[in-house]
């Protein structure tokens, strides 16, 4: 397992990590993979898990595969993404894992691919693309 301890600490410290249980399991270059222990309290009406938490998990693994190669004084926002539902997520199936992979980064833009996996089967693709910013004083 591959991890930037600096980045760990600030992952650790958000709220929403810290409130749908993610971790950052894996970040090395160009690649990030968080996981989300699957919940009741995340289902909607049919039983699936919500696809906003979904995208939520797969977001947070894109922001993470990007972050090392961020410019110094730099901060990124999300500009785009899609992501189709593969399959339903369920409470009672295990862990969610998202796996992020850099596609491109440049210095103004960034864009990752992210599978969604839950008991070995992709529940979701998507494609994250990023807008790099100088951060202000």
């Amino acid at each position: 397992m591959r991890q930037n301890k600096a980045l760990m600490k600030p992952f650790s410290s958000v709220p929403v990590n810290l409130h749908l249980g993610l971790v950052l399991t894996e970040q090395g270059a160009g690649i990030a993979v968080v996981t989300m222990p699957p919940d009741e309290h995340w289902t909607q009406e049919t039983g699936v898990i919500h696809g906003g938490l979904l995208a939520t998990l797969a977001d947070t693994a894109a922001v993470y595969a990007l972050r090392p190669g961020l410019p110094s004084g730099h901060i990124m926002t999300s500009i785009e993404f899609k992501l189709n539902f593969l399959s339903a997520a369920r409470a009672d199936q295990g862990t969610l894992v998202a796996r992020a992979r850099v596609v491109r980064q440049g210095r103004r833009v960034g864009v990752c691919d992210v599978d969604v996996e839950q008991a070995a089967l992709v529940v979701a693709k998507g494609l994250f693309t990023y807008l790099f910013l100088e951060a202000k004083p």
